[in-house]
């Protein structure tokens, strides 16, 4: 008897319960976003756009000068690497196809009896057009100018230029680097209109030779002192003072037309990102110094300055949280200065420590390095909507400890350890198929589109996980994604309202995978049997019907 009346109970309960589930229910919304089926793919927001890309480029730094005068059997097969847009008989890449070359023009220090710099710093140093009585040879920078001129070749058709200092012969000590005694830039005013002559005459001599030079900087990291003792630099540079930047800027702004220079002057071009938006020394803080209208060093106003503000990503990732907050920041200074301005990444490698994660370096693959590159350009892109991205530098030849995937896309080993080598080898690091994978495919002009994936919807775990970026050509329709799997597992991906919301021509995409054991491979895949490898690049292209 006791337990029949719990069992009634317990049914009574049931009933009542039920009876108000269903009551409940008659007062809910059915368009209630809860009751939507969540989201189970990647989804392209091809409407939610962002910025329009301008390039994707490497400094020849100063090694180009070096490789560029080697026999043309062994640096040929170097410029097909960095320039090319062709393929193999099996569709794969032979090159990364830059977008953009940067050159250097070049101080002189080569040309000194006496440089000042140590004897194993000899790669650094370079040659200048105009020699210290006035006369120009446009025949120096032999090789850099080979470089230029296959980049050409090979349809590269935007290219920049920038100078660590004045030639020496104008300097205030006689040197490419800063000595005891100098202070801010080492150029006394005086010679203003000289450099500023300098660099209109490089220039101009470029465009008539047909080059399309976008931008040229005068003033390169100047945060930094670059101060060392004759005989101990190891490179050229100079400080300068932001009011230092600004008088040069506007006299050079004069010569440019003058002369009928098409290049705009880039200022700034700064060390690091935070130099760029925020500080309160004579040297930082750059876009309110030279883009606020009401400030003392303003020269957003001259007819030749460039709207490119230019930084380098050298140690702004020490966390993700400070990678993604600095570009973040970056970003938005940019947006309130309201006068069309945009953010070029004009260096970075593998600089500080931070690429290794808490790991020895005995435990990195070389495909580790190619990820943490990848990485870093995606937060620019991604988070400081970069439309100009360049690696420093193209070549390196150090080989100490793991140097060689560090500081290069193409690591060269000449046959002499000095400036009178005749000839050298050279390796593909893994690096440069990393930036293919963005610089092959992504081409000027395209736009960024949002993607959202729903299993990374926290910025800090997908750069740290998992990354896409997307692309389109509105024009040609074309689709570009690029996919960094930092995981160690590989990951299937399906698309959101495919079929519905859009559709790839032939139902595949072409696929171009960089792995620890492979560069750029070409593979195809429908769009429902997409697989990204464990700790791979990936760039998947297609087009939209």
């Amino acid at each position: 008897m006791y337990n029949n009346k719990i069992v009634s109970i317990i049914f009574y309960l049931l009933l009542l319960l039920m009876t108000w589930s269903c009551e409940k229910d008659k007062f809910t919304d059915p368009n209630d976003p809860r009751f939507d089926p969540e989201a189970s793919g990647i989804t392209l927001n091809f409407e939610n756009r962002f910025q329009t890309i301008d390039h994707f480029g490497a400094s020849g730094g100063f090694q180009d000068q070096w490789v560029g005068k080697w026999p043309d059997v062994s640096k040929e097969p170097i410029a097909k690497l960095l320039f090319s847009s062709e393929t193999d008989s099996q569709g794969n890449p032979e090159g990364i196809g830059l977008s953009l070359w940067r050159t250097i023009i070049g101080d002189g220090a080569a040309d000194q009896a006496n440089s000042g710099f140590t004897p194993n710093s000899w790669f650094r140093e370079t040659e200048c057009f105009l020699d210290d009585q006035g006369v120009y040879d446009f025949t120096k920078q032999a090789g850099e100018q080979w470089f230029l001129s296959k980049a050409r070749e090979y349809g590269v058709s935007k290219f920049t230029a920038w100078a660590t200092t004045p030639p020496y012969f104008m300097t205030k000590n006689g040197y490419t680097f800063r000595t005891s005694g100098v202070n801010g830039f080492n150029c006394p005013e005086e010679n203003y209109d000289d450099y500023a002559t300098f660099l209109a005459d490089v220039v101009k001599n470029y465009e008539n030779q047909g080059y399309n030079f976008e931008t040229v900087c005068a003033f390169n990291e100047t945060q930094y002192e670059w101060s060392f003792e004759i005989g101990q630099a190891s490179q050229s540079g100079t400080q300068a003072l932001n009011s230092e930047v600004a008088a040069v800027t506007k006299i050079m702004d004069a010569k440019f037309t003058e002369k009928g220079v098409n290049a705009k002057i880039m200022i700034p071009e700064a060390g690091q990102l935070t130099y760029l938006y925020e500080g309160n020394q004579n040297t930082t803080n750059q876009i309110d110094e030279f883009f606020n209208s009401s400030g003392s060093n303003y020269v957003g106003d001259l007819s030749n300055i460039s709207n490119h503000i230019a930084g380098h990503s050298y140690f702004s990732n020490s966390t993700t949280n400070q990678s993604l907050t600095q570009r973040k920041s970056l970003r938005s200074k940019i947006e309130s200065t309201g006068g069309g301005l945009d953010y070029w990444q004009t260096e970075y490698s593998l600089l500080g420590t931070a690429y290794q994660q808490g790991q020895g370096i005995p435990n990195l693959e070389e495909i580790d390095y190619a990820l943490w590159l990848s990485r870093i350009i995606h937060t620019d892109l991604v988070f400081g909507n970069a439309t100009g991205w360049s690696f420093w530098t193209a070549l390196n030849q150090s080989t100490f400890g793991d140097h060689p995937f560090r500081f290069n896309l193409i690591l060269y080993e000449p046959n002499s350890n000095g400036p009178s080598h005749t000839d050298g080898t050279f390796y593909d690091v893994k690096n440069l198929w990393a930036l293919g994978n963005f610089s092959r495919f992504v081409r000027p002009g395209m736009v960024r589109f949002e993607v959202i994936d729903p299993d990374f919807t926290d910025d800090n775990a997908s750069v740290e996980n998992f990354m896409i970026s997307g692309y389109t050509n509105s024009t040609s329709k074309e689709v570009v994604l690029v996919v960094i799997n930092n995981l160690e597992e590989s990951r299937k991906i399906d698309f959101e309202g495919y079929g519905e919301v859009f559709e790839i021509e032939g139902n595949f995409f072409d696929i171009y995978t960089t792995s620890q054991s492979s560069n750029l491979k070409k593979s195809t895949a429908t769009y429902d049997n997409i697989n990204i490898p464990a700790k791979s690049i990936v760039t998947l292209t297609g087009k939209l019907k």
